[in-house]
């Protein structure tokens, strides 16, 4: 095991303090929590034919979790509007935003936010994310714009982890004082939909393994424990561990997965967190795509067989669709929610197409008492 390619960092004392999320089930964090809990879904048949893609000379359909039906509550189903909906919730849930306190926005302090998006090469990636989501959060006054920057984490799936892991760092080293980590992509746009129909990647009435895209996105603000104590801030949720991994086969190549990278990556997290950890939950990013089912059965087996009988595998892609870079954030907002709730320690982890693998484990801020 290489330090580039696993790392059992982020032992230090950092918390996730805010969960924010925005998806096809629902406007909050709880509501879509309380809505794949209930196995409530919005997926809905879509034409290819509409997408600009080769949908046959038959035409065809898709399958695809929308979030339109939220856009008259939030004003707007756009990528940027719902991550900025998404990142105002997790903001407020760390009493670090009010809505009512407009003339005081300005006097909070600077964030630094980390945002997972698509990977570079991605047909539908939009370069200018990054720039467009920092205005829209001035122009909310989601944040203090002074020393406030966002930094981009190309890549997909695994981006978000990847991100996070940079935020733990930033806040370790005291170069920053708030982390806002999430996620930002567009797997509903005509160029995503067109692109992973032309990989076999896309679930149609002709290819019933392929996954279904959704739109979304989910934030987590992070914090030095200290730092939130002297706030008077509640820990949702601390980081007990991170790890990194790289698979040398592609997820969506000729050749199946060996699972090497994944094995290494949650190798460097159960041993960051300890023995004494307590995972009772594991949140994944599977998707139905076979090549990912495949893997995970072999890092499963391989890696996983410490954890406390009982432990709960989590799939909210099953339910609220496949959100690409916003996908890990999700999963991270869902893991923090149950460790607030009182479960055991959690577990996520995450797989980009390239070969990118990262996981976090996520403990209670109290000991959790052996049973």
């Amino acid at each position: 095991m290489t330090s580039s390619e696993a790392r059992g960092a982020a032992r230090g004392p950092v918390a996730i303090t805010g969960i924010g999320a925005v998806t096809a089930v629902g406007a909050s964090a709880a509501q879509t929590a309380t809505s794949i809990r209930a196995g409530i879904r919005r997926v809905v048949e879509k034409p290819l034919s509409g997408t600009g893609g080769d949908p046959g000379e038959e035409g065809g359909v898709y399958l695809a979790s929308s979030a339109e039906g939220l856009a008259a509550a939030l004003g707007s189903a756009r990528p940027c509007d719902l991550a900025l909906a998404a990142a105002r919730e997790a903001l407020w849930d760390a009493g670090l935003y009010e809505p009512r306190d407009v003339d005081a926005a300005y006097r909070r302090v600077a964030v630094e936010v980390f945002l997972a998006l698509p990977a570079d090469d991605a047909p539908w990636a939009d370069r200018g994310a990054p720039v467009t989501f920092r205005d829209g959060a001035i122009a909310a006054r989601l944040f203090d714009p002074r020393g406030t920057k966002v930094v981009p984490y190309p890549g997909g799936h695994a981006s978000g982890l990847i991100a996070l892991e940079a935020a733990v760092a930033r806040l370790l080293a005291g170069e920053a004082d708030v982390a806002l980590v999430g996620g930002l992509d567009d797997l509903l746009s005509g160029a995503a939909v067109t692109e992973l129909n032309r990989r076999s990647k896309l679930r149609t009435d002709r290819a019933p393994g392929g996954l279904i895209p959704g739109e979304g996105s989910a934030f987590v603000v992070l914090e030095r424990l200290d730092g939130a104590a002297r706030r008077g801030a509640t820990a949702v949720a601390t980081i007990a561990g991170t790890g990194r991994g790289q698979e040398a086969v592609p997820l969506d190549g000729t050749e199946p997965s060996r699972g090497e990278g994944a094995s290494r990556a949650l190798g460097a997290v159960l041993a960051a967190a300890g023995p004494d950890a307590r995972i009772t939950d594991v949140y994944t990013d599977l998707n139905g795509e076979r090549n990912r089912d495949l893997e995970w059965a072999l890092v499963e087996t391989r890696v996983l067989s410490p954890l406390p009988a009982g432990w709960r595998r989590h799939v909210p892609a099953s339910v609220v669709g496949d959100l690409g870079a916003a996908m890990a954030p999700l999963l991270l907002v869902l893991a923090a929610g149950g460790v607030r709730g009182g479960r055991g320690a959690a577990l996520v982890c995450a797989a980009s197409d390239a070969g990118e693998r990262a996981a976090v484990a996520l403990a209670s801020a109290r000991p959790v008492a052996k049973g």
